[in-house]
């Protein structure tokens, strides 16, 4: 006989919560809400579409795989609906129909058994009514029965039936078998919120159950699980604790940032609304600190409208500095470059304030409302919130303050001026992305105006230099590709490194966008500068799980030999050319990013330039992914150095603090390349 239980599911997203439509009889048969406006029974007639990705996708690698199947022991009824799409981003839409031309807010309700379900509910309006596109996630509620059916969930979502087009349930498979869905109902629950507009962040309008996103409040709720019901919350709360203290972090982050993460944790309890709860919890993973840690969200995806085409760069201001001082804390804020901008900015330009703030303090006060906050365990690092200042203003921002400036007479203007956030509308423009390098200086083959690395090498003579001093340089970004990256062009990084040692009297690494890979690249990527040594140990989650690393020096150093045989970062190799000077560019760079600067520190003919240390991001990761809307990822794990010393929140300093300059900006020119052209014609190879 069938029966109805409530559970708490692994990694805490199960979260029970109270049944809010069908219910089961004493006999385990299913009963449909008598107060249900509509529905869909999948094994009678219904409205299908496909759906796909983008347009671009062709139709028939996503054609509808929903089929109606007769299984042994159905959940409603006899008949059930099978879904099994094909190909990323594939879904079915079916058209929900009878919902009353009124204004009112609803749940909806939906079971599916084996594999996994993306399942949203999505509202069209007329053009005429102005209304946004909105949709809500159904996610797991906690409540299965004995036969592996599993209810799914919204949270109320408002819908105005006057103004509306279209409903229909969107479906998505996780799973490769495909999944049996039944039941969808919609009942009325709630009371109606229609949506409004908004100014910023912190415009208090949105209340605190929406969040302004490009000028409108959007309703958090519809973005993640419903709120665990009271009787299991604790449950649920301890386990998100018990995430953090068996899985989280190396000394430095368990110590100081873990215990404002727990505090967060400890508040959900008496969280009043799902999103206030399920916020929280993505807030109390922010609060980690860390670079490889960060909860994802559907929340992300929601909105749109504005796009702003510019990249930002710390740096110094020194064209503008007699009537606008640095902050006594953080850098100056330049334009570093732009992309197909309808807004007028260009190249050392300054961002004064964004929302009357200083922009990097702006950005890291979005702690408790952006899903895509990033930041390096090292605390005297920003430079993920500046790489990203360009995408948070159009979402989070009201105003920008900024002070222009001219290339042609190398000044800028005594008054700053106000811009509308609500005005900066650069969606379709060419794509710029923003890396770290203001301009690009090699003599061909260079990455073109989009600044769009990838995952390619860019190999080639530094423009200024003369063919004798043969200086080389090399633009990259990712260091995957296991033991000899290929840089996604049929070029390794052994060869480049091979030709470097041949033809070269001088050779400029640029890795100002480090966004890591895996350890063995880290190592090869050292192997054309220093001898073979240990730079440190990699304690793997396995091995520290739990643990707050070596308490001491001494400890650390016994760490450290202890594994040393089993888990070493072997950096150098006995054929690196020790007559080759080698300037090594750093901005934003973590993870194998971190490791392998950290291995080439202190080689005779290796000089590091950058604006500050690297992020310290000295761990690999755990990634929680279930079905549903909210998913995380949790740093593990630490290194420790041959001098005993844990490593996680100790980005690789640069032998050279340079930051970039305004004037130089104005000039068309790189201050870092710039440093380091100078060093290297220094010390050319004979």
């Amino acid at each position: 006989m069938r029966f109805a239980a409530l559970t708490v599911f692994a990694l805490t997203l199960g979260a029970a919560a109270p049944a809010i439509a069908g219910e089961f009889d004493a006999r385990g048969v299913y009963h449909p809400s008598p107060n249900a406006v509509a529905s869909i029974e999948f094994g009678a007639d219904f409205d299908v579409v496909a759906d796909y990705f983008t347009p671009a996708q062709a139709p028939a690698e996503c054609k509808p795989g929903s089929t109606v199947v007769t299984p042994a022991d159905p959940f409603s009824g006899s008949e059930v609906l099978h879904v099994a799409l094909k190909g990323f981003g594939c879904a079915d839409r079916f058209i929900v129909y009878g919902l009353p031309a009124t204004k009112a807010a609803y749940r909806a309700t939906l079971w599916m058994r084996h594999g996994g379900i993306d399942a949203q509910l999505t509202a069209t309006h007329r053009p005429e009514s102005a209304k946004p596109t909105s949709y809500a996630k159904l996610s797991a509620t906690g409540r299965t029965t004995s036969d592996g059916w599993v209810e799914l969930a919204s949270n109320d979502f408002s819908i105005d039936g006057e103004a509306l087009s279209s409903l229909y349930l969107k479906l998505a498979d996780f799973d490769a078998r495909g999944t049996e869905v039944d039941a969808f109902e919609l009942v009325q629950s709630g009371d109606y919120i229609e949506p409004a507009v908004c100014k910023g962040s912190a415009d208090p309008v949105c209340g605190t159950e929406a969040v302004c996103q490009f000028g409108r409040c959007e309703a958090g709720g519809l973005h993640v699980p419903p709120l665990p019901d009271a009787a299991v919350r604790d449950e649920v709360v301890d386990r998100m604790a018990g995430l953090l203290t068996i899985f989280f972090g190396g000394r430095k982050t368990r110590l100081a940032d873990m215990p404002r993460a727990l505090e967060r944790i400890e508040t959900l309890r008496k969280a009043p609304s799902a999103w206030t709860f399920w916020n929280g919890f993505a807030t109390a993973i922010r609060e980690l600190h860390d670079w490889h840690t960060h909860a994802d969200g559907d929340i992300q995806s929601a909105g749109s409208g504005r796009s702003f085409n510019a990249c930002f760069i710390g740096g110094v201001g020194d064209t503008s500095s007699a009537s606008w001082p640095r902050h006594p804390l953080y850098e100056d804020v330049l334009v570093s470059h732009v992309g197909e901008s309808k807004v007028g900015l260009h190249a050392g330009d300054r961002l004064l304030a964004v929302d009357g703030k200083h922009p990097i303090e702006w950005a890291l006060g979005l702690r408790g409302v952006d899903w895509g906050y990033w930041q390096a365990c090292d605390d005297r690092v920003y430079a993920e919130a500046l790489e990203r200042l360009g995408g948070l203003i159009p979402e989070y921002a009201s105003t920008i303050t900024v002070l222009t400036c001219s290339s042609a007479t190398k000044t800028c203007e005594l008054t700053p001026k106000t811009i509308s956030v609500a005005t900066i509308d650069d969606e379709g423009s060419g794509y710029v992305a923003c890396d770290n390098r203001p301009v690009y200086y090699l003599t061909a083959n260079n990455p073109g105006p989009r600044h769009d690395v990838g995952y390619k090498f860019y190999e080639g003579q530094v423009v200024g230099t003369t063919p004798d001093e043969k200086i080389r340089a090399l633009i990259w970004d990712t260091l995957y590709g296991g033991g000899d990256p290929q840089g996604f062009v049929n070029t390794s990084l052994k060869s480049l490194y091979t030709s470097f040692k041949s033809n070269a009297r001088g050779v400029l690494l640029d890795h100002r966008a480090g966004n890591g890979g895996t350890l063995d690249a880290a190592e090869t990527a050292t192997t054309l500068m220093c001898p073979p040594s240990t730079a440190l140990v990699f304690r793997s989650p396995i091995d520290t799980a739990g643990f707050n690393g070596p308490a001491d020096n001494a400890a650390g150093l016994a760490l450290f030999a202890t594994a040393k045989s089993s888990s070493p970062y072997r950096v150098g190799s006995v054929d690196y050319d020790p007559l080759l000077p080698v300037a090594l560019l750093l901005h934003r760079d973590g993870s194998a990013s971190d490791f392998f600067p950290f291995g080439v520190k202190g080689a005779p003919k290796v000089r590091i330039f950058g604006p500050g240390p690297t992020a310290g991001a000295f761990s690999t990761f755990f990634t929680f992914d279930p079905p549903g809307p909210i998913s995380f990822q949790l740093a593990s794990g630490d290194s420790i150095s041959a001098a005993g010393a844990p490593l996680i929140g100790h980005g690789v300093e640069p032998d050279e603090v340079v930051l970039q300059r305004q004037s130089d900006l104005l000039a068309g020119k790189d201050s870092l390349v710039e440093s380091a052209v100078a060093w290297l014609r220094a010390e050319l190879k004979p």
